[in-house]
């Protein structure tokens, strides 16, 4: 490796280093506050369980945050050294533009390489191990699903509204549970006054016993039925894997094609989503190096003398490209050749003879 492309790929190394890191900042929080509440309010999980969640979405927001910072440290680095004129000097001493972008290709081909393999399998494993974080919570404290004063919609199909909770005599009054309609069966909705409870650890459901409830039936041709029942059984599950819906982004690619080789496994729309789950991640794992394509060219001709190398002209730097070209005024003596004052360069003319 030569000094020239140690030079620019200290920097592009440095500088993308720092985007993902930011990005990744900003993606975790994201995720973050958007599921801060059903962990914390409606699972009522530990900060152990808040922890883990955050472990397992960093791996996933570097599907996003690498391709984008490596563009973002292509497009300062390029466009400092355009600004400074480094590049020109280097095409001066016979360096073409592929010789030029050859550093950004070898980090892009590397990053790229780093990006499938996060895509195929660490990727699906953090979300398949994220959508487990509500069920390790819900086995830890099940009690605290049950919450008094807002929805509950942690349970398959169906959703929960509890007006007082007593923990203690594991006594409930006034529970609301609506069941959305499906193939089988119509909607329903009950409404107890009170509400005695147990839950099974090895089956992981609550075992319910309903008091002067009201039960409402919602037929789909519109016509609804009420009935009131004194006493009544019913039963809650807490483990949402069976009515959870297979999801391709889920599994990793050798689980993706021991799906497809199953028959009867999965339906004919779940086989095209698990089909088209395959080239997907491989066509998105080549971000890296068509950012190196496209940016370095980018950063020598657009960006020049705009971009010197700090962050925060990131914003100019794109508007700049989005706008286009700066309209420049037109010389009035171009447009209007005819009435263009006539110069001359021999101020010393000869006089005319007498």
């Amino acid at each position: 490796m030569k000094i020239f492309d140690r030079y620019i790929a200290r920097q592009l190394l440095g500088v993308t280093v720092l985007g993902v890191m930011s990005l990744s900042a900003l993606l975790l929080l994201g995720n973050l506050f958007k599921e801060l509440r059903p962990l914390l309010v409606e699972s009522g999980a530990p900060f152990t369980i808040v922890m883990e969640f955050i472990f397992q979405v960093i791996p996933f927001s570097l599907m996003f945050s690498i391709p984008w910072g490596f563009l973002t440290a292509v497009l300062l680095v390029y466009g400092r050294l355009a600004s400074d004129n480094e590049l020109t000097s280097m095409r001066m001493a016979g360096m073409s533009l592929w010789r030029l972008s050859a550093p950004a290709l070898a980090i892009g081909i590397a990053l790229s390489c780093l990006c499938y393999w996060i895509n195929i399998d660490l990727a699906p494993r953090a979300k398949q191990a994220i959508s487990e974080l509500l069920i390790k919570a819900a086995s830890i404290n099940p009690e605290g699903l049950l919450r008094e004063g807002q929805a509950i919609t942690k349970f398959d199909n169906q959703e929960i509204y509890i007006d007082k909770h007593v923990p203690e005599e594991k006594l409930i009054y006034g529970m609301h549970i609506y069941q959305k309609a499906s193939d089988k069966s119509p909607a329903v909705a009950m409404h107890a006054e009170r509400v005695t409870y147990h839950f099974s650890p090895e089956k992981k459901i609550f075992d319910l016993h309903l008091f002067n409830t009201l039960v409402t039936t919602q037929e789909k041709n519109g016509i609804s039925r009420s009935v009131v029942v004194d006493e009544m059984p019913r039963s809650i599950s807490t483990d949402r894997r069976s009515g959870r819906r297979i999801k391709a982004n889920r599994f990793t690619n050798e689980e993706i094609r021991e799906a497809l080789n199953t028959p009867g496994y999965l339906d004919e729309r779940q086989t095209r989503e698990f089909a088209t789950e395959l080239p997907r991640r491989a066509s998105f794992s080549l971000a890296c190096i068509v950012f190196a394509l496209i940016g370095v060219p980018l950063a020598e001709r657009h960006f020049h003398g705009i971009c010197h190398g700090h962050p925060d002209r990131l914003p100019l730097l794109c508007g700049a490209h989005l706008r286009g070209p700066v309209p420049q005024k037109r010389n009035r003596a171009a447009l209007y050749p005819a009435v263009a004052p006539q110069r001359h360069h021999d101020s010393r003319r000869p006089l005319p003879s007498q």
